[in-house]
């Protein structure tokens, strides 16, 4: 009987300190699940942040290329007016943060609205095919970059 008890008494604390540690284990899961999933979260957020700036960007110097004046002497000197929109500093930031893809796409954004400035400011007419043409191409990679950014923060 003796020997019965002394087993019982060892099976409980056993028992004890099993639960214990399935105990702290099962804390320490679920606190790196959501520390793993709070950090997801502020890596999304601050993806988005940059992708709407650089988007922001970009938008602000193609609208203020479609208002420009022709003068021929400005072809190829888009890369100012997308500096001072702030363009190249958002790109950059994107650089940092994004994959690949996107920069790629980013990258191609900007080439096309640098396209687009050099169009109008040659004096190329809102109704003329060049305008029309490089206008389109302009909103499609951007449309095509935000499609890319979409799946880059699915992903995230």
């Amino acid at each position: 009987a003796k020997n019965i008890t002394g087993r019982m008494q060892w099976s409980a604390i056993v028992a004890t300190a099993l639960g214990t540690v399935l105990g702290v284990v099962s804390t320490l899961v679920a606190d790196r699940i959501r520390w793993r999933r709070d950090t997801a979260e502020r890596d999304r957020d601050a993806l988005r942040t940059v992708f709407m700036e650089y988007l922001t960007a970009l938008t602000q110097a193609r609208d203020a290329f479609s208002r420009a004046e022709p003068r021929p002497e400005r072809v190829s000197k888009g890369h100012v007016v997308l500096g001072e929109h702030g363009v190249y500093a958002a790109q950059q930031q994107l650089e940092l943060v994004a994959q690949r893809p996107v920069v790629e796409r980013a990258g191609r954004a900007t080439l096309s609205v640098l396209d687009f400035h050099d169009v109008v400011v040659a004096g190329h007419e809102p109704d003329s095919v060049e305008y029309v043409r490089s206008w389109r191409a302009a909103r499609e990679a951007r449309s095509v970059l935000i499609e890319e950014m979409k799946a880059a923060l699915r992903r995230t």
